[in-house]
């Protein structure tokens, strides 16, 4: 059957509200048709729908935000009223809009800008035209956060560590809500979800531990669930993701036109990926290889989905990006992308998502027994940051991340590439999240080096005053010598501030020390066993490389403060 393709015309022609406890608009033989959460209606055999993705037991974005409500219709031109209904106490708000013209005859697309409703608020919403009514109940108003990449973010609550502790504690969380997009692809932009895999549901044993490799995401359920609690207030968390894909997968055309990409870049997946996918039967095969032509779950597993108000979107993506050519593009590819997601949700939401939303995301995690090699997931790593080792930064506004390369799990039943500490990531994640999506004060990173001397007892990298410093072990450093090698060195002294490595005798005779790096291999170090901490948190130190500068006298320094481009 042909999809259906509608233009996002977002334009709301009538609003009135207050009007309590009344039915303003009498509809004659009033067909009623209950949306429940496990429909997956087909826009082509109706006549009159709302977008998928709008379910009873949904999350809609709150206040100041205003949620866009919208669906389908074939009837141009003929009136949609939408009347919600909030309890306790009841309260009705009445809006009218018209259907649009969508780019082909006889379909169109119709859409109501709520007003804005803070988090107590709980709603059942009602949509007619020409005699439909649609309805879905027990909506709440909170943060809506899109979670979305491959394999490490699909990776289930079943499959992690605390599986059983997560799943028996979900029912305490009915407030958290959630919903997973089911995979498909499409080689032109979808306007609705193909198919909802995981309807709207609330939290519970069953809703998040389903089956591996199906729902819920662990990450995007630990992220949620840590902003619950800090905030205790409805969160929505829709899952849309799928193992082994590229970002280019997940880009629209424009955004890999603006890094010179009009082509489809061959795809290098890494070894342990490869090896842990002939292991497993057809259905989970079929669930982690994914299709990686450009922009096709773009098309269709986040463009359905830019007209919904939102508040933020977390990202755990890269492993399929770590090959060449890839790899080398990754640093504007990736910013690319987010700042393409940006523009495009805040146009099609007719501005209620912010232009500048919080984007997070999850540094690539070890893969390859220690160390592995220097290159591939750790230049993934340097470009998530747009080369400069932190976020956020100036190219990478409003973004934050979480380090996970002390996370090794080479014993993992879903192979060494997917390690079950899932929890790490989503409770450091939600720490960044709470300082730079919510504005919350405290330390939300690990120490981050400010500059260097080279004193007689060694080069001193200088952290600040921001962290009090944790030494674990005394590896991990890397002094480059003269531009052609690269060799270890140990840290032989620590403060509070700093970390003195040994620079004598390390570079031949003759050599120059030309740069310096931190935990710059694959698999850099044993569980929680990286070189450098912070005490507050236990936050890890983040990778970092630097290349030297020369005072006067010829003796090198390092800088921290501007891209190094590797």
């Amino acid at each position: 059957m042909k999809p259906l393709v509608v233009l996002l015309l977002c334009l709301v022609t009538w609003s009135h509200h207050g009007t309590l406890g009344m039915d303003v608009f009498h509809m004659s033989q009033e067909v009623e048709k209950e949306f429940y959460k496990d429909q997956t209606t087909d826009l082509a055999a109706v006549t009159f729908s709302l977008a998928k993705h709008f379910q009873s037991h949904m999350v809609l974005q709150q206040a100041p935000q205003r949620a866009n409500v919208y669906g389908f219709s074939p009837s141009i031109g003929q009136k949609v009223t939408l009347q919600l209904t909030t309890t306790p106490p009841t309260q009705t708000y009445n809006y009218e809009t018209t259907v649009r013209q969508g780019p082909e005859p006889g379909l169109g697309q119709w859409n109501v800008l709520l007003d804005p409703f803070g988090p107590t608020t709980v709603a059942t919403i009602r949509v007619t035209s020409e005699g439909v009514s649609l309805t879905i109940d027990d909506v709440l108003f909170g943060d809506v956060w899109i979670c979305s990449g491959q394999s490490n973010m699909q990776m289930t609550v079943i499959s992690i560590d605390v599986a059983t502790e997560e799943m028996a504690d979900a029912h305490n969380y009915p407030n958290i809500r959630l919903m997973t997009v089911n995979m498909d692809e499409a080689a032109t932009p979808q306007y609705d979800l193909i198919k909802v895999e995981q309807s709207w549901i609330k939290a519970d044993s069953s809703s998040i531990g389903h089956d591996a490799w199906t729902y819920f995401s662990a990450v995007c359920w630990l992220y949620g669930k840590a902003i619950f609690k800090a905030k205790n207030y409805p969160i929505g968390l829709v899952a849309t993701d799928w193992g082994g894909t590229p970002v280019q997968a997940w880009s629209s055309p424009e955004a890999l036109a603006s890094c010179g990409i009009h082509d489809n870049p061959s795809i290098v997946q890494p070894d342990s990926y490869i090896k842990y996918l002939e292991q497993q039967p057809p259905e989970v095969r079929r669930r982690l290889e994914a299709p990686s032509e450009k922009s096709v779950l773009w098309n269709s597993m986040i463009h359905p989905l830019l007209g919904m108000t939102i508040y933020g979107a977390i990202w755990y993506q890269g492993e399929s990006d770590a090959g060449p050519p890839a790899v080398n593009r990754y640093n504007c590819t990736f910013p690319a992308m987010i700042k393409d997601w940006r523009a495009n949700f805040n146009r099609a939401s007719n501005g209620q998502t912010s232009a500048n939303f919080p984007f997070g995301f999850v540094q690539l995690a070890p893969n390859s027994p220690s160390p592995g090699p220097t290159s591939g997931f750790t230049d993934i790593r340097w470009h998530q940051t747009a080369d400069r080792g932190y976020v956020p930064n100036p190219d990478l506004n409003n973004v934050f991340m979480a380090v996970a390369m002390d996370l090794p799990d080479f014993d993992s039943p879903s192979g060494a590439i997917h390690p079950r500490y899932k929890k790490d990531i989503g409770d450091r994640l939600a720490i960044s999240g709470l300082a730079v999506a919510y504005n919350q004060g405290g330390l939300f990173q690990g120490p981050l080096p400010s500059g260097s001397s080279l004193t007689p007892a060694g080069l001193v990298i200088d952290y600040g005053t921001t962290w009090t410093l944790e030494i674990r072990v005394n590896s991990g450093f890397e002094v480059q010598c003269s531009h052609a090698r690269w060799v270890a060195t140990s840290i032989t002294a620590h403060t509070q501030t700093t970390v003195t490595v040994n620079s004598a005798n390390v570079c031949n005779t003759g050599e120059k020390i030309t740069g310096i790096r931190y935990a710059w291999s694959e698999s850099p170090c044993a569980l929680h066993k990286c070189a450098v901490y912070e005490t507050s948190k236990g936050l890890p130190a983040p990778p970092f490389v630097s290349y030297a500068d020369y005072d006067q006298v010829g003796n090198p320094y390092f800088t921290f403060d501007r891209p190094q481009h590797i």
